[in-house]
């Protein structure tokens, strides 16, 4: 064989393979970026999307808005602990929830920009802060492909997005998850959401509570370690706070800023670390803290697993921060944290910390 018809066979064995492995993850469509991007009608006329690994929406929920502009004036950021806020009950604005996989506040940042450029009026915008937000650098996180963010926010073009996401060997496991899904009726993971962004995928959790009254999760048995916060994260997050709050009084839209309640468990290993956090956002702005040991973070029944917390629990902190809805409030739960108290609640805060632990560690 001479080396000319070598090449050309070589060549056409290496496109037929690249063509597949285009086509196998154009199908998939593991992270939801095809139908995201490449066919938004499709996504938006079904809220029930199957995702092999996890519908990416740090794309999705800004197309979304990109899409609908007119829509949307007011929007809710987070991680997936807020994704279960309800923006329909929040008053003030049209509200559409934002909240991704940990979501970061120089994430939330970059997209609030976006919107500004893209010409979206904005009224009001809601951040709800997690523990993570001060130990995580978005460096970490900028490579993962459920994680990186939509084109237009970073400036990266379709066709590098292309490429990083359909011209890569796909995971036999997402190829697994797709046979049974198409030939067994198996479809363990959904990207479910309303209209309004809102995370729909735990409501059958949520009956089940219901119907039980019991917890539906197992809890790790209480340890207190300590995780130390890296400066560079919480530096970060602390500058796109400080930005986004200079951006909401140039553009004259309200930055409300809270911080997710965390079930007492994991409570433990970052209130150290947080006790810090919450002192320096004080000096930047005022803010809910919905976090700590209360009637709530203590309460299994008010949790779908450790690391979320359920529906009801989004609508008290609705009723908290705005007013509307019919729910209770626990007395305990959610203060508003000024400049003039932070250092009062902090050291209240370290108090039930110290008597919490002397009660349940031996």
């Amino acid at each position: 064989m001479n080396y000319s018809k070598w090449l050309k066979i070589t060549i056409s064995l290496t496109g037929i393979f690249l063509l597949v492995v285009v086509t196998v993850n154009f199908y998939i469509d593991s992270y939801g970026v095809r139908t995201s991007l490449f066919n938004p009608a499709k996504f938006q006329n079904s809220n029930r999307k199957f995702c092999a690994t996890g519908m990416n929406q740090h794309i999705s929920a800004p197309e979304q808005v990109f899409s609908r502009p007119q829509d949307f004036d007011s929007f809710i950021f987070g991680s997936s602990r807020t994704s279960v806020i309800d923006p329909r009950k929040m008053t003030g604005g049209k509200y559409f929830n934002m909240s991704y996989a940990v979501g970061l506040p120089s994430e939330h940042l970059a997209v609030v920009k976006a919107f500004l450029k893209k010409g979206i009026h904005i009224k009001t915008v809601v951040i709800g802060l997690d523990e993570s937000y001060f130990s995580i650098s978005p460096e970490q996180q900028k490579n993962q492909l459920i994680n990186i963010m939509h084109p237009y926010i970073t400036g990266d073009s379709l066709i590098n997005l292309f490429y990083r996401y359909f011209c890569r060997m796909p995971k036999l496991f997402e190829i697994s998850l797709e046979y049974k899904r198409l030939f067994k009726g198996e479809q363990k993971d959904k990207c479910i959401t309303d209209e309004n962004g809102m995370n729909i995928g735990w409501l059958n959790k949520e009956k089940t509570i219901i119907a039980s009254g019991k917890p539906i999760f197992t809890k790790e048995d209480i340890r207190y370690e300590p995780t130390p916060y890296s400066n560079k994260a919480l530096n970060e997050s602390l500058n796109a706070i400080d930005e986004l709050n200079i951006l909401a009084r140039k553009n004259n839209f309200t930055l409300i800023v809270f911080i997710n309640p965390t079930h007492s468990h994991m409570y433990l290993h970052d209130a150290h670390g947080l006790f810090a956090a919450k002192e320096k956002i004080a000096q930047i702005t005022d803010y809910y803290d919905f976090s700590g040991l209360n009637s709530v973070t203590t309460n299994d029944l008010a949790f779908i697993d450790e690391g979320h917390y359920r529906y009801l629990v989004g609508d008290i902190i609705i009723k908290r921060i705005f007013g509307s809805g019919n729910i209770n409030i626990p007395i305990d739960f959610g203060v508003l944290v000024t400049k003039k108290n932070v250092n009062e609640h902090i050291r209240k805060q370290k108090l039930e910390l110290k008597k919490y632990l002397s009660k349940t560690m031996p």
